[in-house]
């Protein structure tokens, strides 16, 4: 599974769920259970992942061709005046990043200032269930959304973002297949309403092979994380990382009782981290939550009773780097 390939999606319009690679692979796996059973779901993909074997990897959504700035670059020696132009900064264009990858020191001239991601707030009303009809004075509420902006200097005029994968030469019709059944349901919150809609540039799915060079220099032998991920207790711990807690709800459709189920607040690690690694590492880090670290007991032994086991997917995605680390 070394081969790197890019799957292009094209937003409709807003979205209120983060592109996120464990979302975007869970939302995968909900969508084999529907389409293809859960015995599929489980013997092709859960299970293997759960055996830290998994059929496909993924990163999170970038920009266009923009990949996420390495740590490893921010935390580099900057002169002061540019220390806040570096903290602004998030994405790399394709060149700049292969050069950070090998381990070379970066200008600010580098850096992609402009977010082409625009984020504002999308003003509600409440609705009575009874009527329909608006509620009394004070039942507006706004929602956090986010948008494309193809205008944006840095996309380039691209108005698509990029999932890179990692897949088994087995499972590449299979994940091509998922990711249509998603794009024909939407991604992520409010999907019902039209967000998270989207589509592929070349009307289907396709996997576009992406080089990325052997490591140059064993001797700084590295990884960049390009996925939102939870590190495995075999991975490695020497780098630099930035974690942040995510609070997910249980999807509606297992039946329970409960209109939501919430998870277990999981501790993950954001796009652009950096670790030590052998050279030939396998391409991914990470591992698959299984539901008794996900869920409180009672919901998982409920579901368990009725044959079911959620997994939450949480891979990342490494391309290989020249880094010194710290």
């Amino acid at each position: 599974m070394n081969r790197l390939y890019r799957i292009r999606i094209r937003p409709r319009g807003p979205w209120r769920t983060p592109w996120q690679a464990d979302t975007l692979a869970g939302l995968l796996c909900w969508m084999c259970a529907r389409t293809e059973g859960g015995d599929v779901l489980r013997a092709r993909i859960t299970e293997p992942m759960l055996e830290g074997a998994p059929p496909f990897v993924l990163s999170d959504a970038f920009p266009g061709d923009l990949l996420p700035m390495p740590l490893a670059v921010r935390q580099a020696e900057w002169a002061p005046a540019d220390r806040k132009l570096v903290k602004r900064a998030r994405w790399l264009r394709p060149a700049a990043f292969e050069r950070a990858r090998r381990g070379e020191a970066l200008g600010t001239a580098d850096l992609v200032l402009e977010s082409p991601i625009a984020e504002h707030d999308h003003t509600r009303n409440t609705l009575g269930r009874l009527n329909d009809t608006t509620g009394e004075s004070g039942s507006l509420f706004t929602l956090a959304e986010a948008r494309l902006d193809p205008r944006a200097a840095a996309m380039g005029g691209a108005d698509w973002l990029s999932v890179y994968v990692r897949v088994q030469a087995d499972a590449a019709d299979l994940l091509l297949g998922l990711f249509e059944e998603l794009a024909g349901v939407g991604f992520g919150a409010d999907a019902a309403v039209g967000k998270g809609a989207f589509d592929f540039p070349d009307g289907a799915p396709d996997l576009e092979p992406v080089d990325f060079p052997a490591d140059p220099q064993p001797e700084a032998a590295s990884v960049i994380v390009l996925s939102t991920f939870q590190p495995a207790r075999s991975d490695p711990v020497r780098g630099i990382w930035e974690a942040f807690t995510k609070c997910g709800v249980l999807g509606p459709s297992l039946g329970l009782d409960e209109k939501q189920v919430r998870k277990r607040p999981l501790l993950l690690v954001r796009p652009g981290a950096c670790f030590q690694a052998p050279a030939g590492a396998p391409g991914f880090l990470g591992r698959a939550v299984p539901m008794d670290e996900l869920l409180p007991p009672d919901p998982s032994a409920r579901l368990r009773a009725r044959g079911i086991e959620v997994v939450h997917p949480a891979f990342g995605l490494t391309v290989p780097a020249s880094l010194r680390l710290p």
